[in-house]
């Protein structure tokens, strides 16, 4: 008997000791902190009914004790949507942390649609109980509802900039209806969708309000991806288009118009468009009349015309430097019939990228190419020597910055006071809106330079 008493005495001290040992194997500090990845976590301004990307979150436990987190919740219970180490959910509790470790949450944001025209702010925190006391991590970011179109036909209507468009499928205007886009209209196409006109279309942006066109997906890591939805494309029964101040970027084309016949009008000014898979602008059979348009990135073509047409480009700026492929084709192709009677004329502008030659032309008739800077090797160029007037060959044009597409001119630009006054009269302002003919010695391209030093 005095055995198994002396037996249970040092199995008691020895659950005792360990007992303790287990409790100081605990951060109990209230003083210490939780160590945070990140200093708040916001998303780019999401539409509502689409879910963000996941952001990551890492939380360290840099004490030489295991951490225990009593609860991790949401203080508001947002629309934010929480996984916690791997366990989908909003809510946990007694989450551990050892020693010299860290815990992942990952966070979504997916709003409902509540019919506002404003974006509205969506805050929360998530919310870390342990030690006797609460760290509180911020989310924030904004939420903007959309107009969806439940048909894939539209008929005449106006879009204006009072709120988005999201089109998450191919939708076609009517033959024989007008679609007018305001100025400040902001038009987000998703994976596999584009705008199909059958009707006339008529973009009226601005300086300061260009139209845009793009891919749905608003976040950073989308900013200069192509092929992110597939373009506008016109059709024969299409007629007579005007857009003007407007800007489409990251789809698998840019601006693709196709006729069977020849009475087709496509007019644009004042417009950028950039980062496309395949071809910027195509045509087949469309007349197509252009000034102060940048066209920009392309794997294939920045302009490809094919056919008959009368084509008419003033101060327009061609330039490809695109990186994400090898790229064999031309900058600038035109492939007319053999038929082919209308005029090619190139004024004052820039043809140029990181190919030898960016020029391609397959019928030297009624061509003409005037004060223009262009990619071209000497051989080209003699061939085609009647075509050219006042051009200047393979000289760097001193871009701003071309791989951001930044093509404003640096001081020093063989571009500056080298383009023609005549038809520098017929636009007299460039793309930012400023005088190209002030000084009667307007400048290539796009963009007349602004001396800031004077």
């Amino acid at each position: 008997m005095r055995k198994l008493i002396y037996t249970l005495i040092i199995f008691s001290f020895v659950y005792f000791i360990t007992a303790c040992d287990n409790k100081e194997e605990f951060n109990h500090d209230s003083d210490f902190n939780l160590t945070f990845s990140k200093e708040s976590i916001s998303f780019d301004t999401i539409f509502s009914g689409l879910p963000s990307t996941t952001s990551q979150l890492k939380i360290y436990n840099l004490s030489s004790k295991t951490i225990q987190i009593d609860e991790i919740h949401l203080e508001n219970d947002s629309d934010y949507q929480l996984n916690i180490n791997g366990i989908i959910g909003n809510n946990s509790n007694k989450t551990e942390i050892l020693p010299k470790d860290s815990l992942y949450i990952f966070i979504k944001l997916n709003t409902e649609d509540l019919n506002q025209d404003e974006p509205r702010l969506i805050e929360d925190h998530i919310l870390f109980t342990f030690n006797s006391k609460v760290l509180r991590f911020p989310l924030k970011s904004w939420s903007q509802d959309v107009i969806r179109f439940s048909q894939n036909e539209l008929e005449s209507q106006t879009w204006t900039k009072n709120r988005p468009y999201l089109i998450d499928q191919d939708i076609t205007l009517k033959e024989n209806h007008k679609l007018s886009i305001l100025a400040g209209t902001k038009v987000y196409f998703q994976k596999g969708a584009g705008l199909h006109i059958k009707g006339e279309l008529n973009i009226e942006g601005s300086y300061e309000e260009p139209v845009f066109f793009g891919s749905s997906r608003r976040e950073e890591l989308y900013k200069n991806i192509p092929g992110q939805w597939n373009g506008l494309f016109f059709y024969a029964e299409s007629k007579n288009n005007f857009i003007s101040h407007f800007q489409l970027e990251n789809a698998a084309e840019g601006i693709t118009a196709l006729s069977d016949v020849n009475d087709n009008n496509l007019k644009i000014e004042y417009s950028k468009l950039l980062n496309f898979t395949k071809t910027g602008i195509k045509t087949q059979n469309f007349n197509l009349n252009m000034h102060d348009v940048i066209v920009s990135s392309c794997g294939e073509q920045n302009i490809l015309l094919q056919g008959d047409g009368d084509f008419e480009f003033s101060h327009c700026n061609f330039i490809n430097y695109w990186q994400i492929s090898s790229r064999t084709n031309t900058c600038f192709s035109y492939l007319a019939n053999e038929t082919n009677d209308k005029n090619l004329n190139i004024y004052n502008s820039i043809i140029y990228g990181s190919n030898t030659n960016e020029l391609e032309i397959n019928n030297i008739n009624n061509i003409e190419i005037i004060n223009s800077l262009i990619k071209l090797e000497e051989e080209k160029q003699n061939i085609f020597a009647a075509s050219f007037k006042g051009c200047i060959f393979n000289m760097d044009p001193d871009f701003s910055n071309k791989y951001e597409h930044n093509y404003n001119l640096r001081q020093g630009s063989p571009l500056i006071n080298t383009a023609k006054l005549d038809y520098a009269n017929q636009h007299p302002f460039d793309y930012n809106g400023n005088s190209r003919i002030s000084d009667t010695q307007p400048d290539i391209g796009c963009f007349e330079f602004i001396d800031k030093t004077e």
